[in-house]
């Protein structure tokens, strides 16, 4: 969910320190694909193992109670409690006292995220950070306290309650709850935006290794990464590939942050900074393009809107590289079910599309289907100018 003149939000920094690397990643860091697929099969085999084990009623109750789950991160990520028991171990009045919190409500809440295994609770009954909640404390390159956060607001959960509607009628549940759509919302809710972008950044900082090496980008020579936000992918692109040069395209608001870290990466010297829509228009003459998470957002209809814009700019044999997650129709594995039905639910007629899905939108926008490159995080989808 990036970029906008009218539709989209912008991303603008918060007042957390970015949490992008601040210098040339290391190779190691992608996981390989098998081994992604293997640890999430691993993890539904042994659930399903002992969900058995269990009444069948205790473990349905168990996936009901999901949004208190979701609720009580949402207070442990906005309250920064992570951040606390960093410092040392804090029973719940102390907890409360340094939150501003009710004393016996915070005990209550932190007890419950206990039993599900965040948290823990040391002998003297003091709470301390554990692996998972290691994970909520502010800083962290995959931002996952911002993306817990945002999940948990209340613009999000409450879209929720209108999923009867949409499974009626197919509308966005966001807009039959708040009338607007999320664009819209985040412009009015600037704390929000802030938050939601950062989410995405951090997202964005886990899944580009695997990016570098899911297409081979050093067979190009220009690439503009469209709605590239404040530049973390191009800029690791640019790092792993010397010899490449890039152009960065969003709207002014967040193009304005992009150079500190590019700076940061130290490309700013290949790269370019453009200002605008990718709904009027995306640079000429660039060569190659890249959407990272945009298509998904949007319906066909807007989806086409974009793809003809790119391929306006675009020379024959010019290519285009989408980044989604691949969602087979007869599919449950991985994260993109659950991925889809959030666009569903929130974007504006977003959905995640099949190979065969993005074929169709290639070709209706003047591109041939190239290469597809499918990873359990996210797919390479190369479509070629006609």
């Amino acid at each position: 969910m990036v970029h906008r003149t009218s539709e989209r939000p912008y991303r603008q920094r918060t007042s957390e320190p970015s949490p992008v690397a601040q210098g040339p990643s290391a190779e190691g860091r992608a996981p390989p694909d098998l081994a992604v697929r293997a640890v999430i099969s691993a993890r539904r085999r042994m659930k399903d193992a002992t969900d058995r084990l269990a009444p069948p009623e205790l473990v349905l109750w168990e996936m009901a109670t999901g949004v208190v789950v979701t609720k009580m991160l949402g207070a442990a990520a906005r309250l920064r409690i992570a951040d606390l028991l960093a410092k040392g171990a804090l029973d719940g009045a102390a907890i409360a006292a340094e939150t501003g919190q009710n004393a016996d409500a915070m005990h209550r809440m932190m007890r419950a995220l206990v039993s599900y295994g965040v948290f823990a609770l040391d002998a003297s009954g003091r709470f301390v950070n554990n692996f998972r909640s290691e994970a909520l404390r502010s800083g962290r390159p995959g931002a996952a306290r911002e993306l817990i956060e945002y999940f948990a607001t209340r613009s999000n959960v409450d879209a929720w309650n209108q999923l009867d509607e949409t499974l009626a009628t197919g509308r966005n549940g966001f807009g039959i709850e708040h009338g607007t759509s999320v664009w819209s919302w985040f412009d009015a809710h600037s704390g929000e935006r802030d938050l939601f972008a950062t989410a995405m950044m951090g997202m964005t900082v886990t899944t580009a290794p695997v990016i570098a090496k899911l297409y081979p980008w050093a067979e190009l020579t220009r690439v503009c990464d469209v709605g590239g936000g404040r530049g973390t992918l191009l800029g690791e692109l640019l790092v792993r590939c010397p010899s490449l040069s890039g152009v960065l395209y969003d709207n002014e608001g967040v193009v304005a942050l992009a150079s500190e870290l590019l700076a940061q990466r130290g490309v700013l010297d290949r790269a370019r900074l453009e200002t605008g829509s990718f709904f009027e228009r995306v640079p000429p003459s660039v060569g190659a393009y890249v959407l990272k998470n945009i298509l998904h957002d949007w319906s066909d209809e807007a989806c086409h809107r974009i793809l003809t814009n790119v391929r306006a700019a675009c020379a024959p044999g010019d290519k285009l590289v989408i980044l989604e997650v691949l969602v087979e129709h007869d599919d449950a594995s991985g994260v993109g079910p659950v991925s889809d039905v959030q666009m569903m639910m929130v974007c504006d007629e977003g959905r995640e599309r099949s190979r065969q899905e993005y074929r169709r939108l290639l070709e209706r926008a003047g591109f041939r289907l190239g290469r597809v490159t499918a990873h359990a995080m996210i797919s390479a989808i190369e479509g070629v100018a006609s």
